[in-house]
């Protein structure tokens, strides 16, 4: 069953996608991910797909096993993050187990680096 978000799970407006790219930015593999601290208290997603990257069928596809692998990557993470995921060309060639891979390097990075901004705050 795929993973669902609830609304305060999501980035929905404009200025939040734009507040969070203007955070961190880091690049695996055919996927940019922006990331940024939040006062919401948990994380919020969003997910963007370019239209170069094939029609709406393609891209769709992409954001659902993108969703997914971040669902099951964050189920159980209380981290206080924004983070928007940029697919790229080379995406949308993998198969899901290889997009779960690439999703969850992505987040590991992130979550690292964010754990080692905060300790370097206090």
């Amino acid at each position: 069953m795929p993973y669902t978000y609830r609304k305060s799970e999501r980035l929905r407006k404009n200025r939040e996608f734009v507040s969070t790219l203007k955070g961190k930015r880091l690049s695996v593999d055919g996927l940019s991910l922006f990331y940024a601290p939040n006062t919401v208290g948990h994380f919020r997603v969003g997910i963007s797909v370019g239209k170069k990257l094939g029609n709406a069928v393609t891209r769709n596809r992409l954001k659902r096993r993108v969703r997914d692998c971040i669902g099951k990557v964050l189920s159980d993470t209380s981290l206080a993050i924004d983070l928007v995921f940029v697919a790229r060309r080379e995406l949308s060639t993998l198969d899901y187990g290889q997009i779960f891979a690439v999703v969850e390097r992505a987040l590991r990075k992130a979550v690292l680096r964010s754990k080692k901004a905060e300790s370097a705050e206090r």
